[in-house]
């Protein structure tokens, strides 16, 4: 259980939905769904701090966002990004409250997922609760989520027994009116993150 209680520190509120934190290296970044974010930065690239940076995308879950990010990568179809701190020369104090963010919490290490077992998602009450995943070298696909998949969890990571994370939720299927215990296809960290991330990152 103190490896659950440890990954739950690395959650935290993105727009809409979640993210969580992970060492880079010296950084702390932040894996979410792409599409938590409230629009796509521009396909380019060399475009302006400006374009990529978002305001009041952040904070503990349970609060208003109110922390600024930069996003440093974002996969549309892969549906995920990594947010950074905000350019230090030009926001300085946004930077600052970034920095005090992620520091508060405690960085997920990062691992493959097994082609099956099972695996642990954060409840909006705050609870693990168990699942199965299973992959063929692509996307995660979850199967019997106990209190289901709901809106508000997106951009929460998928958990191996041993408190890593391996991938991110980001879908659940089904009529609305019904419980949703499956879901995919969901982002596997280690095939769907960016090879300069995945050299610099703290792995179990």
């Amino acid at each position: 259980m103190a490896n659950f209680n440890k990954a739950a520190r690395a959650v935290i509120k993105v727009g809409l939905g979640r993210g969580f934190v992970v060492q880079s290296g010296r950084r702390r970044l932040i894996i979410t769904a792409a599409h938590c974010l409230p629009s796509f930065p521009p396909c380019h690239g060399a475009s302006f701090t400006e374009e990529r940076t978002y305001a009041q995308l952040l904070g503990p879950l349970g609060n208003e966002p109110s922390v600024w990010a930069e996003c440093l990568f974002a996969d549309p179809i892969g549906d995920i990004a990594v947010l950074g701190e905000p350019d230090g020369q030009e926001l300085s104090d946004e930077c600052e409250a970034y920095d005090e963010l992620v520091k508060a919490c405690e960085p997920i290490p990062v691992t493959d997922a097994k082609e099956s077992g099972r695996a642990r998602l954060l409840s909006l009450d705050g609870e693990w609760i168990e699942c199965d995943v299973k992959h063929s070298g692509g996307p995660l696909w979850i199967s019997g989520a106990a209190k289901g998949i709901n809106g508000g969890m997106s951009g929460s990571p998928i958990i191996a027994d041993d408190g890593s994370a391996i991938g991110i939720v980001c879908l659940s299927g089904g009529p609305p009116e019904k419980l949703h215990t499956d879901g995919g296809p969901n982002p596997r960290l280690l095939g769907n993150l960016p090879g300069w991330l995945l050299k610099s990152l703290n792995r179990s």
